[in-house]
């Protein structure tokens, strides 16, 4: 058995809270801070908590990887059952895994390259409505999309009706889970009903009917189909037991949230960097135009167009929607020099690591060219993880970065977005890296591109 040896060093904090003001304050300010001052691994208290914070690309590898069986989830994503439930983000152990393997087979990338005729026909309903000198919160446009997208495609409905309510209903979670996190709401038992909860619980009642009234639709009328909750309410489980009606809505609502929030920020921030870099922006309108020749992106396209992906990989190390996370340590293991009690939280930061200077020359500038040159030594597994990793990785990663370089292709070829002069980012990490009062762009609709003349021995065949 390892020795114990002293805890990793860390701020002293204050008397009972520890160092959770700062965290509440500014989460990714102090996690920097954290990272440059006190190197691979840092130790802090936040009120009772005890948390372990990694800055090391070997180091979260040996954790998620290595010691992936001595962790469960960690308390803050345990606290999303509140709207999630027990769906794959925050269950665990063979239920986790049972449902895991139920919801594989829908986004393996073979299966989801049929959903992306349904992204790029969103997109462009979506651009149909964008006039030239008015401005809109970007931010919004791409939730309101990527919502249509992931009810089409992964539920098997048009959520365009209910997509207020559903948008609603995420928007009061958000603004829950930012109070637990930020305020002295957090501190307070669950039992005591303050407004935010009271409007919580409320949205979740709603959200709850649309859900189960998407279960019921499935059943009755689509039981047949390719999709995931489809395939879900088809299961069996080794007894020959279907999931019931409370493990369907949990499924179907981690699909909400996690298939359209992540995707939607993504292609947001891309919005404002190439906005703030027009090179940038002008050299992914050349590769567009040229590759595209003014017709629909197709999954089959995406290949050629190296400068898009490289935009979409800049973007998610920049602003990384999955900006942390976390696990709790379950039985005592050794890491970095420093024996990880059970009991205890594990931190590793996203947003960090993709800011840290041994893996990314001149981290805080946008930019894509970078995923394009070879590099001198093969960067580390973890030092870039916008999706996780280990056996818990985001299991629609693949679906995810399809879709935003299929929508983003769209928007390219048919608009160009300027965020509103004056306009500053400023960051609301929650759950997700949001920006905090959207994120408004000026429209210009750009002439279509020449469609490319048709191949002379294909008219004669």
């Amino acid at each position: 058995m390892s020795q114990v040896v002293q805890r990793p060093p860390g701020p002293r904090g204050v008397p009972v809270l520890g160092s959770l003001n700062e965290l509440r304050k500014a989460p990714t300010t102090f996690l920097l801070e954290l990272a440059n001052t006190y190197g691979p691994i840092a130790y802090a208290r936040f009120g009772p908590t005890s948390v372990y914070i990694i800055n090391d690309a070997a180091l979260i590898e040996e954790l998620l990887v290595g010691k992936h069986r001595d962790c469960i989830k960690d308390l803050g994503t345990r606290e999303l059952v509140a709207l999630v439930g027990t769906g794959l983000i925050t269950s665990e152990g063979d239920f986790w895994r049972r449902q895991r393997k139920l919801a594989a087979p829908p986004l393996q990338p073979k299966r989801i390259a049929g959903y992306a005729q349904v992204m790029v026909d969103c997109a462009e309903r979506m651009l149909a409505g964008f006039r030239d000198d008015e401005v809109r919160d970007i931010h919004l446009d791409m939730t309101q999309v990527t919502l249509e997208i992931v009810g089409r495609t992964l539920l098997g409905i048009d959520p365009r009706r209910d997509a207020e309510h559903i948008r609603h209903a995420l928007e009061r979670a958000m603004e829950y889970f930012d109070k637990q996190l930020r305020t002295i709401q957090g501190l307070l038992p669950l039992w005591v009903p303050t407004p935010d909860r009271i409007r919580f619980r409320k949205a979740m009642v709603e959200l709850d009917r649309i859900v189960y009234r998407m279960i019921d639709h499935c059943r009755n009328h689509d039981a047949d189909a390719e999709h995931l909750l489809a395939r879900l309410l088809l299961a069996r489980d080794d007894n020959d037991q279907p999931m019931t009606d409370k493990q369907l809505r949990d499924e179907a609502i981690t699909m909400l949230l996690a298939g359209h929030e992540t995707t939607a920020l993504t292609l947001s921030y891309a919005t404002y960097l190439l906005s703030e870099n027009p090179p940038c922006a002008a050299r992914l309108r050349a590769e567009i135009d040229s590759e595209l020749s003014g017709k629909s992106a197709r999954v089959e396209d995406l290949p050629k167009l190296r400068y898009l992906d490289a935009v979409v990989k800049e973007t998610l190390r920049l602003y990384p929607p999955a900006y942390a996370m976390g696990r709790e340590v379950v039985r005592d293991f050794e890491l970095g020099g420093y024996t990880l009690p059970a009991g205890n939280q594990v931190m590793m930061s996203q947003y960090v690591m993709h800011r840290d200077a041994r893996y990314f020359p001149q981290p805080e500038r946008f930019v894509p060219e970078r995923w394009l040159e070879p590099r001198s030594e093969p960067l580390p597994r973890f030092a870039y993880f916008p999706f996780g990793g280990g056996p818990r990785t985001c299991i629609g990663n693949h679906y995810a970065q399809m879709e935003a370089a299929l929508v983003l292709a769209t928007m390219t070829q048919q608009v160009e977005l300027r965020v509103v002069p004056g306009y500053k980012l400023q960051l609301a990490p929650i759950v997700t890296l949001r920006p905090l009062r959207g994120l408004p762009v000026l429209v210009r609709r750009r002439k279509p591109a020449v469609r490319a003349a048709p191949d002379a021995a294909a008219l004669s065949a």
